[in-house]
């Protein structure tokens, strides 16, 4: 097993509502590569449509919940596996949509992601510097050479989604640095080391660099019983309190510091 299946293989083993696989099965059936979902923007309508009618039952003005949740999930898939890799092993993976396909699920989730490509970049002491295909001289180059992968992924998304949506150009990018924050905020939950999590989303995210609008948000809050808990505020909306059966969620900017601090009360 080559190094970046390795490094997949873990935050796969990490996670359970997403698989994440160095490389689709011969079955490809539900399996789309990405450049090839982005090349035909109806089939992201044809998504969007999927998820509305699955939350919104047939009934959601403007697709929004449809479009914020399709764009969620998407961007979750890509960010998920380049922040755990990232945060457990240091490396980062190529995230080209031509080498990297999704498997929806019922309703239109995201249920896999694989990364085909080998190539990925590491640090100068990383024992597997002969596969790298880059080499950071440092952990700041490492975070620069992430964000670059992602941002430019992440282009290549918004420039397809923006016809579909009336989602703003503000709220898609800030829905990528928001995929960003929970991919490294789950890295953390893998590793058992929030607070490092934490660390790297900020370096990653900066203050907001080039088209992302933000740094990381993540953030500890103590709740009514006196437990602490990580969290974070979101830039972008996912609109599902816009559907029937939908309600604000816990990282809503529209929630305040109180409200949260209630709601984490019943969390684990």
């Amino acid at each position: 097993m080559g190094a970046i299946a390795a490094s997949l293989a873990r935050v796969d083993a990490g996670v359970s509502w997403l698989r994440v696989l160095a490389a689709a099965p011969d079955d490809r059936s539900g399996w789309v590569r990405c450049s090839d979902l982005l090349a035909d923007p109806l089939r992201l309508v044809d998504w969007q449509v999927e998820v509305a009618d699955a939350y919104g039952g047939g009934d959601d003005n403007g697709r929004l919940t449809g479009a914020g949740l399709v764009l969620d999930w998407y961007l979750g898939a890509v960010t998920l596996p380049a922040a755990g890799i990232f945060h457990l092993d240091r490396r980062v993976p190529s995230l080209s949509p031509d080498t990297m396909l999704l498997r929806l699920g019922p309703g239109g989730t995201v249920v896999a992601v694989a990364l085909e490509s080998s190539a990925f970049r590491c640090l100068v002491d990383d024992p597997a510097t002969d596969e790298a295909a880059l080499v950071a001289a440092d952990l700041g180059e490492l975070a620069t050479g992430l964000r670059t992968e992602v941002v430019e992924h992440a282009e290549r998304l918004l420039a397809a989604y923006a016809p579909t949506t009336r989602i703003g150009r503000h709220g898609r990018w800030g829905a990528v640095a928001d995929a960003l924050d929970v991919a490294f905020l789950t890295g953390g939950w893998v590793s058992g080391d929030r607070a490092r999590a934490a660390a790297d989303a900020r370096l990653v995210l900066g203050d907001g660099v080039g088209h992302l609008v933000g740094g990381s948000t993540l953030h500890e809050i103590v709740d009514d019983n006196g437990n602490w808990h990580w969290t974070r505020r979101r830039y972008s909306c996912c609109f599902v309190y816009r559907a029937p059966v939908g309600a604000v969620c816990v990282t809503c900017p529209r929630v305040s510091d109180e409200q949260r601090r209630h709601q984490a009360t019943g969390w684990l």
